[in-house]
């Protein structure tokens, strides 16, 4: 875990009581990020996931507020992830995903997820 993941744990970790996070993003925010996924797969053969993964995630991440116990909001959490700044590293598992046929698309999602989640902070309202 990077110190960025576990500022964000620590700070979890000191929500009041009975806080949660709430997810609010809406189907209607869904729709052009779905559209331009599809788009990207099929002039890729699938090796856009790599990108559009990590965008999704964001999406996610930025759309989730934490609120207390009568759901007033206290914050949000904010990623700033973006795939397109680790060109090598996106290289290096479309090496991957092409010599396991694809399968190492599977891995990549874990490790988006993860990556996204190590740019995320807490921002207190």
């Amino acid at each position: 875990m990077n110190t960025t993941a576990i500022g964000v744990l620590r700070e979890l970790a000191t929500m009041p009581a009975g806080a949660r996070l709430k997810n609010e993003l809406d189907l209607r925010q869904v729709w052009p990020s779905f559209a331009v996924w599809l788009v990207v797969t099929g002039c890729t053969l699938g090796l856009g996931w790599l990108v559009v993964s990590g965008h999704f995630f964001r999406t996610i991440i930025n759309s989730t507020i934490i609120v207390d116990a009568s759901g007033q909001r206290l914050g949000r959490l904010c990623c700033d992830y973006d795939a397109e700044k680790r060109v090598g590293h996106i290289l290096l598992w479309i090496g991957v995903s092409i010599v396991t046929l694809g399968v190492g698309l599977l891995f990549y999602s874990f490790h988006a997820a993860r990556a996204a989640l190590d740019a995320t902070t807490v921002e207190w309202d």
